[in-house]
């Protein structure tokens, strides 16, 4: 009997490939190899913003932690946040000399509050701005649901492979068989908090603090009632083989 070797590359999309190969060895069954992607766009509901606190001199007087921790903690009761969504994360001695404060000390702490959406994310940093803080950023995005989210978007993956593969075999008149093999190539979940938000700076919240990722009026990015949130992006793919009928 010849040698037969049949393989068919078709390209589905930049991350889909298919190939059609009839082993040599007159035991093993001919397959056929898919990868399925699929990908979804889903709204944080968990926001976490990095807050800086720095001791410092505010009209010749000491503006201690424990003051500025205090305004932190009203500040967030007013705008109906639970108190127990701030943590935390560490309190630091920087020694050098500074004159205004008559030490050579300057302590700072840094905290994590959780918030809920884009609306809450301008009022938090308004009141961070009206209470001086040193420094403030988001740095990670999530959803209480990401878990569920996941399971769904691995199952699409796979029957976009099944799929895939009917069609593929129908045009050369074959049919799909038992799956042989199935391998998860990417389970990802992709979260811009980075490079999607201004930064706040101490007395800067008007001019720059926050910035519209959709790239509204400067007049809403800047009064923080107009902010849009970049979705997290979760991406599943799978590699399965196909025996052919």
């Amino acid at each position: 009997m010849k040698k037969l070797v049949l393989s068919l590359v078709l390209l589905v999309s930049l991350k889909s490939i298919a190939q059609i190969v009839v082993p040599e060895a007159p035991n093993l069954k001919p397959f056929v190899e898919v990868t399925g992607t699929s990908e979804t766009e889903v709204t944080p509901d968990e926001i976490f913003i990095c807050i800086t606190l720095q001791e410092r001199a505010e009209n010749k007087e000491k503006l201690t932690i424990e003051k500025q921790e205090d305004n932190l903690k009203a500040a967030i009761k007013e705008l109906g946040i639970d108190i127990t969504n701030l943590t935390l994360n560490n309190a630091n001695s920087d020694y050098r000399k500074v004159k205004t404060l008559g030490k050579d000390v300057i302590v700072s702490k840094s905290y994590t509050l959780k918030i809920g959406n884009a609306e809450m994310l301008g009022k938090v940093y308004e009141k961070l701005d009206k209470i001086n803080a040193y420094d403030a950023y988001i740095y990670k995005l999530s959803h209480t649901k990401i878990l569920e989210y996941q399971k769904e978007n691995r199952i699409k993956a796979i029957k976009a492979a099944k799929e895939k593969v009917e069609y593929i075999l129908a045009a050369v008149g074959k049919q799909a068989g038992n799956p042989i093999q199935i391998s998860e190539t990417d389970n990802s979940v992709q979260n811009n908090a980075y490079n999607t938000y201004g930064r706040y700076y101490r007395g800067s919240f008007a001019s720059n603090a926050i910035q519209s990722y959709n790239n509204e009026s400067s007049e809403g990015a800047n009064n923080g009632s107009d902010i849009s949130i970049k979705k997290i992006k979760v991406t599943s793919s799978f590699l399965v083989k196909y025996e052919i009928k």
